[in-house]
């Protein structure tokens, strides 16, 4: 359980730099309050619905099916990352 929250922490942490930047780097000068109430909308609304689904699901499938559908659900947000490759 130790091992699996300091993968998921090293790794969302680096993700959530990584994309603030990213974003940042994409908009025009002046854009950055722009970008960073939208960045922290999405942060938070998904934060928020990714725990109520999970917790709806935990009650009839179970932890371990639970965290199997999740890594299910976001292999396909890994596309789009993958296919966009712009400096």
């Amino acid at each position: 359980m130790i091992g699996g929250a300091l993968v998921f922490g090293a790794g969302f942490g680096a993700l959530q730099n990584a994309t603030l930047t990213l974003m940042y780097a994409r908009v025009p000068a002046g854009g950055e309050s722009a970008v960073s109430a939208i960045w922290n909308a999405a942060y938070d609304l998904g934060m928020a619905a990714g725990a109520l689904g999970a917790g709806l699901l935990i009650s009839s499938a179970g932890y371990s099916m639970t965290f199997a559908l999740t890594a299910v659900v976001v292999l396909p947000a890994l596309l789009p990352a993958r296919r966009d490759r712009r400096p």
